[in-house]
């Protein structure tokens, strides 16, 4: 047996491999299933919570009781939520390097954990706000658990081992996979008659349990999110061998998964052909295969992270590979710097590396950043799914001080029977008698329950998402520049209303009400009959907008495209403390559409800076050319204004930053 590894050289490792968990660890976004996460640790009962631990329905109640602890303790900030899977994912490190060591030889154990160290699927689910890290983790100690079991068959083992198990399961049911591996193990190993009969006795049992969880698993609520995909086992095979090399498609791959595979064929022989070693497939290869015939019988399970607790141990199958081949060094050392090599590549790599400084998880935090920056207090939100509230709910918070509208959604959108004259309903309800409504999608999601229409191409995004995309068609206004803002799988789409919108019949009739305000009128042509500011509930904030209604209209036919411009300034002549500079309706109805005699009205939010000092501010409008390269040939003269104003601006008013 080799001598044991030294505390220094744990030590040494895990710091290691800790501050490789944590470094940019908050950089990028939560996610989907990570608000989910936030969700049911923030918003959920203790007893609830609780109770979850014998549903079977519930797929990790642990974790949410765990998570639920930690952020009573923590807070619930990016950096909070994630550090339990990067303390996971560190300690899986080291206890992969000591089960290898007892497994193989002290370089086998270095090789398997600095492979699993730096592994771009390891360090994802290390920094992600889910329960896999730590599962990973939990595996990996109820395996080492199995190794004394095996040398020694006392009880103390034995409920050591199923207190290991219990555990597993609770964090999460899948985790059945890898017990199954265990109990063929122990069925294996024991030749005592009465022993193996009950070990395969629980073997089928276990066996037949994890057919009918999933069967009965798989019926979850058509409007929760999907579990996973429906593909070939071979395909997933395929697909599987790039994730868990290097969280990446194989496809992406291709011959770069030559030393992969190279190491995976050698260390599968020897573990295989050594009396020791191979319980190794038993522990990694049970559990994968289950898995494909899993996905082989039509089940839509495919999603890599569900074999993530298999991850040490696919890595340690390649360290062990490495070794076999040891005897051609230069084969052996060239996989090893090419495996290790491309693993740090791929995580920097742009723009798909997770510390690339792109964003590679739905970006949440910057679409409500922008939302944050544009909507005003009256205006409706409306997400799509509705399940992505969630997320929008937890950055509303954070990144303004503003109350923003609560998010709406379409609620019985997907169900059975919904049909057009219902979503028209819908869209009456959350819609009628507003200016201005903006919509946050996750396609991808939405797809789900809401059906792109195959007659139209362009539409990728199911009823809700065409209806705001064709906004400009169907006599509204878009109100983004370009068809959409796009923000890593997901999207901003804006419509205003010309006129007030019918609940009856969709019917747009009337006008809007116009602000009473000085007017005002530029180069003869550009009027401005109303504006008010819009106040938040709390007043204007530094971090926050000042939001202003505007209502224009032209005298003539405007062939160009001119852009406003208002400024907060502490008094006339100092330096701009705040500004905003913009085409209407953020770019989407420029002047060269405008229509002569035809009423406008608008939304412009002033976003206001963070180290913005209190006090009063003047607010002063203007527009200019940009097509004129001298700034002050670029401003339009002010003809006309009942308001106090200069040559080409007027003053709006004051506003008070608290």
């Amino acid at each position: 047996m080799p001598k044991h590894p030294t505390r220094s050289l744990s030590f040494g490792l895990l710091i290691i491999a800790l501050g490789l968990r944590f470094f940019r660890l908050s950089s990028q976004s939560l996610w989907l299933d990570e608000g989910g996460t936030w969700s049911e640790a923030t918003g959920r009962s203790w007893l609830s919570l609780f109770g979850d631990l014998f549903s079977p329905r519930q797929s990790y109640p642990l974790y949410h009781l765990l998570m639920k602890a930690w952020t009573s303790v923590f807070g619930d900030s990016e950096l909070a939520l994630r550090a339990p899977s990067a303390l996971a994912g560190t300690l899986a490190v080291v206890l992969l390097y000591h089960l290898a060591w007892r497994l193989s030889t002290p370089t086998v154990a270095w090789v398997a954990a600095g492979l699993l160290a730096i592994n771009p699927f390891g360090l994802w689910q290390s920094q992600d706000a889910k329960v896999y890290s730590m599962l990973m983790a939990a595996v990996l100690w109820s395996n080492r658990v199995l190794l004394d079991l095996l040398d020694q068959t006392k009880p103390k083992q034995v409920w050591l081992w199923f207190a290991s198990v219990v555990l597993c399961l609770s964090l999460h049911r899948l985790a059945l996979l890898q017990v199954l591996g265990q109990v063929l193990v122990l069925a294996l190993h024991f030749r005592q008659a009465a022993w193996r009969k009950w070990l395969w006795l629980g073997f089928g049992l276990l066996s037949l349990g994890f057919v009918a969880g999933i069967m009965f698993g798989l019926r979850q609520d058509p409007n929760a999110p999907p579990i996973g995909r429906t593909i070939g086992a071979f395909q997933a095979a395929w697909l599987l061998l790039g994730r868990l090399s290097f969280d990446r498609s194989s496809s992406d791959l291709t011959w770069r998964l030559l030393p992969v595979g190279l190491a995976l064929a050698s260390g599968l022989w020897l573990t295989w052909s050594h009396p020791r070693r191979n319980i190794i497939l038993s522990l990694w290869l049970l559990p994968t295969l289950l898995f494909l015939a899993v996905l082989a019988a039509g089940s839509p399970l495919y999603e890599p992270r569900y074999l993530s607790f298999s991850l040490p141990l696919f890595c340690l199958i390649l360290a062990l590979g490495l070794a076999g081949i040891a005897q051609q060094r230069w084969l052996s050392a060239g996989s090893i710097v090419a495996i290790t090599g491309l693993s740090a590549w791929l995580v920097f790599q742009q723009p798909y590396g997770i510390w690339s400084g792109n964003a590679v998880k739905e970006d949440y935090r910057g679409a409500v950043q922008s939302l944050a920056e544009h909507v005003a207090p009256d205006d409706v939100i409306i997400v799509q799914p509705p399940y992505i509230a969630t997320l929008y709910q937890y950055y509303a918070s954070r990144v303004t001080p503003d109350a923003l509208p609560i998010a709406r959604g379409f609620g019985r959108i997907g169900a059975i029977g919904y049909d057009q004259g219902e979503f028209d309903n819908d869209y009456a309800a959350l819609l009628a008698g507003q200016r201005r409504g903006w919509l946050l999608i996750a396609p991808e999601n939405a797809k789900a329950i809401d059906p792109p229409n195959p007659q139209y191409p362009q539409d990728d995004m199911g009823k809700v998402g065409i209806n705001f995309l064709t906004a400009d068609l169907n006599d509204k206004w878009r109100c983004t520049d370009l068809p959409y803002w796009e923000f890593n799988a997901l999207r901003i789409l804006c419509q205003s209303f010309p006129r007030p919108m019918q609940v009856e019949n969709l019917a747009l009739v009337g006008t809007w009400p116009i602000p009473k305000s000085a007017t005002a009128t530029w180069d003869n042509s550009l009027q401005l009959e109303g504006y008010q500011f819009q106040a938040w509930a709390d007043g204007y904030q530094a971090g926050g907008t000042l939001p202003v209604q505007l209502a224009w209209r032209t005298n003539n036919v405007l062939v160009k495209d001119y852009r406003l411009f208002i400024h907060l300034v502490p008094a006339l002549g100092a330096p701009v403390a705040a500004q905003v500079d913009t085409m209407p309706l953020n770019g989407g109805l420029p002047t060269s559409r405008w229509q002569a005699n035809q009423a406008i009205h608008d939304q412009v939010s002033v976003p206001l800076p963070k180290n913005l000092a209190k006090g009063r501010y003047l607010v002063v409008l203007g527009w200019y050319d940009p097509t004129i390269t001298e700034v002050a040939a670029q401003r339009l003269p002010v003809t006309a204004s009942t308001a106090q104003h200069r040559a080409n601006y007027i003053e709006l008013g004051t506003v008070e930053i608290e």
